[in-house]
């Protein structure tokens, strides 16, 4: 059973990976528990396909000389949704998460595809890294703590390495749904009338979008020896616009 009763972000990312893993990576109706088929799947880990396929374009296109591909990081990696098509590219393939239930899918994906270059953690291994990425991950991270997790993930970059963050930096919705929103965070128990009203399990947890500040995030990562920093768009959201955030350390 779902615990919501919490401000945990950690206690309901997972409840997800316990009870719809693949909906709490790609919130789509699709790829709920309920709807899940070989179809879906396919969709799914397709989008992760092209989304590192585009995200490495961009890499090598602002990188002089592009990184190494011997070691990557994919923080909060959920079900594998990224590390599959990253390991057919890397030596090696490091995938984190707090969820031991989506650390446990994402083995099962891993050993499906016979993949012998993954290996999966619940927390940053102290080790350096060609690439550290994350995406759709952060925004349900509050931004403080987010923070410091962006810093210890930069601290494990290599010289010459990349660090791609996906976050949210702005609300383009209505202020009223984006002070709901704040007050269900607040009190997760708001988030019962709201499953009710939309029909989805009345114990189903809410997760939390936050946005983030590019120019602190920009500030702390060229005080750490970031020589450059790229902006490109990522909307992660119909109700939020975002950004990938691209470092390469000195």
């Amino acid at each position: 059973m779902f615990s919501i009763f919490g401000t945990s972000t950690d206690k309901a990312w997972k409840a997800l990976g316990r009870d719809d893993p693949y909906f709490g990576v790609l919130a789509q109706r699709e790829f709920s528990r309920e709807n899940l088929s070989a179809a879906s799947l396919e969709k799914f880990f397709q989008s992760g396909e092209a989304a590192t396929a585009e995200l490495l374009s961009v890499v090598e296109r602002i990188a002089i000389p592009p990184p190494r591909l011997g070691r990557a990081l994919d923080f909060g990696c959920g079900v594998g949704r990224m590390i599959i098509p990253l390991a057919s590219r890397f030596k090696e393939v490091i995938g984190v998460d707090v969820s031991e239930h989506m650390l446990a899918e994402a083995a099962r994906n891993v050993s499906h595809r016979q993949l012998a270059n993954v290996t999966l953690f619940a927390d940053i291994p102290n080790m350096e890294f060609d690439l550290v990425h994350s995406v759709l991950v952060f925004q349900h991270i509050n931004p403080r703590r987010g923070a410091d997790i962006i810093l210890k993930c930069w601290s494990r970059v290599a010289q010459g390495g990349v660090l791609a963050v996906q976050v949210p930096i702005r609300f383009v919705g209505h202020r009223t749904v984006w002070w709901l929103r704040k007050l269900r965070d607040i009190l997760p128990i708001l988030q019962v009338p709201y499953n009710v009203l939309s029909g989805n399990r009345w114990n189903k947890p809410g997760v939390q979008m936050n946005l983030y500040d590019v120019n602190s995030f920009a500030a702390n990562l060229l005080e750490r020896g970031a020589k450059q920093i790229v902006l490109t768009r990522q909307d992660s959201d119909a109700l939020f616009s975002g950004i990938y955030v691209l470092a390469i350390k000195e």
